[in-house]
């Protein structure tokens, strides 16, 4: 395995212009509750782009902002601790290594139980380098990562680590998987014939709590406790950009999945950020609430068109519009890193 260290490669926090990319249009009243201090991505998009799923109490919602009314998706016996919705699947877990699995397209259930271990820090569902191939990756508090097909939930692999998981993410070529934990590293795993870490990344001082992959999947960030997203060309092993919080721990981070070329993380509370993902040397910070307020922030998503993001409080959840027309018309660019 190869560690890489790259502090000084890659975009300058001083280079970095302050933009605008996205513009709130409504704050919809849907409540969403955070169950584990630290784990935050409660809040997923599916395929319409007018609708968002979160996590409220016992159950998980779906909400419509075309008319603006929520609809119970799963009501279950536990409070869940990570949730998300992919490739036609809502799947959702809790604190006792529970695991609820749900066909969107019937609303059938297809799991119910548990997934073994404890604390299921994160859900995340995923086509693989095979066609056909959908797989959904429990992160679990147990140092493993267990995959499992979908519909059929057969146990594919158990990944063993030396830490626990908190978040684990493939490629959008299914060639690649990245998963951060309780350490200051990032892992890269080649998954074209079985699941063999090729690589350590090591930049954050605090344990990692999310990633997520470019739309080109040459490139993933990962976001730590410490207050830092960083962002790993898998290429060159490099830093492409390295981005600080304004107040504290940063919990999760999505790119868009379309042309859009964005990239949003968010803080523990009150700071959602927005960052130009072709060239990292802009980012636009957003700030939830009044100056004398700091929201708890339980998660945020883009919707599949690129089109809004949506970022969850326990409050409400804030509809953002990107700017759609500025990005397709913004000229194309790359960073190679150094």
């Amino acid at each position: 395995m190869v560690s890489a260290m790259a502090a000084t490669d890659g975009i300058k926090l001083s280079s970095v212009e302050e933009a605008m990319f996205v513009d709130e249009v409504a704050a919809w009243p849907q409540k969403t509750t955070i169950q584990h201090w630290q784990l935050r991505d409660l809040v997923s998009c599916g395929d319409s782009d007018d609708e968002f799923y979160t996590v409220c109490g016992k159950q998980v919602v779906s909400f419509d902002t075309a008319v603006a009314r929520a609809f119970a998706v799963q009501t279950l016996d536990y409070s869940p601790t990570s949730m998300t919705v992919g490739c036609g699947f809502l799947a959702s877990g809790g604190q006792q290594s529970e695991l609820t699995v749900t066909r969107l397209e019937d609303n059938s259930c297809v799991f119910n139980g548990v997934a073994g271990g404890t604390v299921n820090n994160a859900l995340h569902i995923a086509r693989g380098p095979n066609p056909g191939d959908v797989w959904l990756l429990v992160s679990n508090n147990d140092d493993t990562i267990k995959v499992l097909s979908l519909p059929g939930m057969v146990q594919l692999d158990t990944i063993f680590c030396s830490v626990a998981i908190n978040y684990t993410a493939v490629s959008p070529c299914g060639s690649y998987m990245a998963c951060v934990g309780d350490s200051r590293h990032a892992y890269l795993y080649s998954i074209k014939n079985g699941f063999n870490r090729i690589t350590t990344y090591s930049e954050a001082s605090d344990h990692g709590m999310c990633c997520s992959w470019n739309a080109a999947g040459n490139a993933f960030a990962a976001a730590s406790q410490d207050g830092t997203v960083c962002v790993w060309d898998i290429r060159f092993g490099k830093v492409l950009a390295k981005f600080h919080s304004k107040e504290g721990a940063c919990r999760v981070v999505k790119y868009t999945r379309g042309p859009h070329d964005l990239l949003a993380f968010s803080e523990h509370t009150s700071f959602v950020h927005v960052v130009d993902s072709r060239t990292y040397d802009r980012k636009q910070t957003i700030r939830l609430g009044d100056e004398d307020q700091e929201p708890h922030i339980s998660g945020l998503a883009f919707s599949k068109d690129a089109s809004h993001l949506f970022v969850g409080t326990e409050d409400c959840v804030v509809q953002y519009e990107v700017d759609s027309v500025g990005r397709r018309a913004f000229a194309c660019g790359t960073i190679n890193p150094r």
